[in-house]
């Protein structure tokens, strides 16, 4: 039976609310379960591509060329750099954690633990099952055109390719529960930093009173977003989300730079290995994404980033002294 997909993907959304205004304690459950069903997922599949391999190694290194790639551009770094509007959103998500900070016990030492042991286990469960569908495959024909399930379901049988296809689906969920989370905390945050209107503010940081998590300011994120999913084709959805995305990993390089000149210049709070090579290097990569990008993505990106422009120089900044009181972080915070 198939599902439309904005209907999917509402219901999605939904779901996500719904546990999303839990307490952390209660989502750190699901996700974690949820998380050990994508990693015995993707051991299945690395294992079954391992074991109906009929290529060497070798092809990870130097790519086979077939009739249907002959005619293809030559792989450059260009072509590499283009890519990675697609591949952000692969890996994205690993500092999640530091959201949570105020919600997680002895943040200082847990929430960098769980950063990079997000990365690590993540690389792991990307990189090892493409190796082995890529060695699992007989042809390059077959390994651009099938997706995992048609590989399990061609070395497992149907049985096995729908349970990928079901650990596949909560993986989705997964995320979409990870991003409502993340993303009602920052409106929280927003709220308890006065960034608006005082009526606004005090909506966005209720707690809710059995479970403590920012309820308003979860639905306020969320809604509009299972909304999209129902009324947007998914296909514009992905690719405006794409250059947004980028536009957030040039915005963050900028006030990177900008914050060794302003006077948190002496905070240890903010220093960065090899600087300034990090922000540099995403400056220089992301900015050929976005001009890769399509004009209407493009166009409403720069909307968004005009709007809140608007907002900062017509209100915040009119008001110094009482809204947006961000704290810099202290060595001993």
């Amino acid at each position: 039976m198939q599902v439309d997909p904005q209907v999917a993907g509402c219901a999605v959304m939904l779901v996500a609310i719904a546990t999303a205004v839990l307490d952390v304690k209660s989502n750190a459950l699901v996700t974690g379960a949820f998380l050990v069903l994508e990693v015995v997922a993707a051991v299945v599949v690395a294992v079954l591509g391992l074991a109906h391999a009929e290529r060497s190694p070798s092809v990870l290194v130097h790519p086979e060329v077939s009739a249907a790639t002959a005619g293809q551009a030559t792989f450059t770094a260009g072509l590499l750099v283009s890519g990675l509007a697609a591949a952000m959103f692969v890996v994205n998500g690993f500092g999640t954690a530091s959201y949570l900070a105020e919600e997680i016990h002895q943040p200082r030492r847990n929430v960098a633990r769980a950063v990079f042991w997000s990365l690590f286990i993540g690389a792991a469960v990307i990189v090892v099952p493409a190796v082995a569908a890529v060695l699992g495959t007989a042809s390059t024909e077959t390994l651009s055109t099938a997706t995992f399930s048609d590989l399990v379901r061609g070395w497992a049988g149907d049985t096995t390719a729908t349970v990928i296809d079901l650990c596949v689906a909560l993986a989705i969920l997964n995320a979409v529960l990870v991003m409502v989370l993340q993303n009602a905390r920052v409106v929280y945050a927003s709220g308890r930093d006065r960034a608006w209107p005082a009526p606004v503010n005090r909506a966005l940081t209720r707690l809710h009173p059995r479970f403590g998590s920012p309820w308003v300011a979860t639905l306020v994120i969320s809604l509009p977003g299972a909304a999209l999913a129902a009324f947007v084709d998914l296909s514009t959805l992905y690719e405006a989300t794409g250059a947004i995305l980028a536009v957030v990993y040039v915005l963050l390089a900028l006030a990177a730079l900008a914050a060794r000149r302003a006077p948190l210049r002496g905070r240890p709070a903010w220093r960065m290995p090899l600087w300034p090579l990090a922000p540099v290097v995403v400056l220089a990569s992301v900015g050929y994404v976005l001009y890769q990008q399509a004009g209407r993505d493009l166009a409403l990106t720069g909307a968004v980033v005009v709007a809140a422009s608007l907002y900062h120089v017509l209100y915040l900044r009119r008001h110094p002294h009482d809204r947006w009181q961000v704290a810099a972080p202290d060595a001993d915070d």
